[in-house]
């Protein structure tokens, strides 16, 4: 359950964020794993909700072609200036828990939401690892460039003004 629903709000009075995750690539893999999955999982409620396919480890490095998403609520609320934390946990493994986690990183992608920019390369050092590993993946919001790009609205009374400054000067009006 998202956290807006928990706290009782609806969850329209927020925005919902579409997150994609893709070109997941795991750096300075140990020679004795030879496939690697990763799942994705939520730090609040401890359920998977998304999961790659096994990967084959090639001379220590491990890609996986597809795209993960996710989607999230953002609260409008402003009552509270700060934003709402949501914590995703990325655990590479050999599949299940009882045949080996390398290891996981935690990440607030709320973070990247209030980001200028769509997409960002992150790369995270994998916890509980002993081997240096590193998972290096794109997060990319759907939808941001919308959001960065929307002119302000304009008042209705600027263009009038404009308008009148214009024909005083007998020129055509300047719309902006």
């Amino acid at each position: 359950m998202y956290r807006a629903q928990r706290n009782g709000k609806s969850p329209t009075s927020g925005e919902r964020i579409d997150f994609k995750f893709s070109k997941f690539q795991a750096l300075q893999v140990p020679k004795v794993w030879d496939k690697l999955l990763v799942s994705i999982i939520s730090v609040e409620t401890g359920k998977t909700i998304a999961r790659s396919n096994k990967a084959m480890v090639r001379n220590g490095n491990c890609q996986w072609t597809e795209t993960l998403s996710e989607s999230i609520w953002i609260s409008n609320d402003d009552s509270s200036k700060e934003l709402e934390e949501h914590l995703f946990k990325f655990v590479v493994s050999m599949g299940s828990a009882r045949s080996g986690i390398l290891g996981e990183a935690t990440i607030n992608i709320a973070r990247y939401y209030t980001s200028s920019r769509s997409s960002a390369q992150v790369s995270l050092p994998l916890k509980k690892c002993n081997y240096g590993t590193i998972l290096q993946l794109s997060v990319h919001i759907k939808g941001l460039k919308d959001r960065n790009t929307r002119a302000p609205m304009q008042k209705p009374w600027t263009k009038i003004m404009m308008m009148g400054v214009a024909d005083q000067m007998g020129q055509l009006p300047l719309l902006i």
